[in-house]
């Protein structure tokens, strides 16, 4: 495997793309849905381009400007070569790569540094296909299937078990990849009540989430631990009387301070 399929950060990121023909809009299209900055440099660009810049509300810029075999670009993180002169994108090639530029060159396969994935994202899922042995004809097929595949998961599910697991690891639980995968199995408004219920409960592995899951599900005894809970006022009461055993004053009462004198702070003159 040539290609490591990683995710990369895209935030205030700047992207430019060299040419303004039909594979520079094959190359838009691959990072239109990012978060960074577009910049475009062509002799001239086709409509469509022209007019994913009118509606990207300043996202997309363009640029006319004549593009030559010793054209200099400098300041962007990511740079896709995408004209339609094969030896102009050669030497644009050969520029990006003297620089350690992080580029893709949409032509041909060449000595790329990276090759951006055909993506779907849905919630906190990305699912993503890496086409550039592909013809775009068998591409788009593929494409479509995973388009259906990913539909099939419930997102408020998923959302559900991700805060699941994150109270899981706040109680230090044993076998949590277990535990959710065990809970994966259950109804969406089960693993809501199980959510809402968790905390009073010392769900500390596998057995004692069955436990609770199988409460919720079909009203079984639980058997597993309450988490030791105190009200806050006895939380406070504790707290004073640790602090009034350690003090050398313990026999001293609030009325013994006469706290009321100090209520009225403008009766002391200079």
């Amino acid at each position: 495997m040539r290609f490591l399929p990683v995710s990369i950060d895209t935030f205030e990121k700047k992207i430019l793309i060299l040419g303004g023909g039909y594979l520079a809009l094959s190359a838009l299209k691959s990072v239109l849905d990012t978060e960074a900055e577009i910049y475009m440099i062509a002799d001239s660009f086709t409509t469509d381009i022209i007019k994913k810049s009118d509606e990207s509300n300043g996202k997309i810029k363009l640029k006319e400007h004549i593009l030559e075999k010793d054209f200099k670009f400098m300041g962007f993180d990511y740079v896709l070569i995408a004209t339609e002169d094969f030896e102009l994108n050669e030497a644009l090639e050969k520029r990006a790569n003297s620089r350690n530029m992080i580029y893709q060159r949409f032509d041909i396969f060449s000595k790329s540094l990276m090759s951006i994935n055909k993506s779907i994202e849905r919630g906190p899922l990305t699912f993503s296909l890496n086409s550039s042995r592909l013809n775009p004809t068998i591409t788009d097929i593929i494409f479509e299937d995973l388009k259906k595949f990913s539909e099939k998961y419930n997102l408020e599910k998923l959302n559900i078990l991700s805060e699941i697991r994150s109270e899981l690891v706040r109680k230090n639980s044993q076998n949590i990849d277990e535990i959710i995968r065990k809970l994966y199995e259950s109804e969406t408004i089960n693993l809501s009540t199980f959510l809402e219920e968790m905390p009073q409960y010392k769900i500390e592995d596998l057995e004692s989430s069955e436990d609770l899951i199988n409460h919720i599900i079909s009203g079984e005894e639980i058997k597993v631990e309450k988490e030791s809970t105190l009200e806050e006022e006895q939380i406070i009461k504790k707290n004073l009387d640790d602090a009034k055993n350690f003090s050398r004053d313990k026999d001293l009462s609030n009325s013994d301070l006469n706290l009321e004198s100090f209520h009225d702070l403008d009766k002391f003159k200079k």
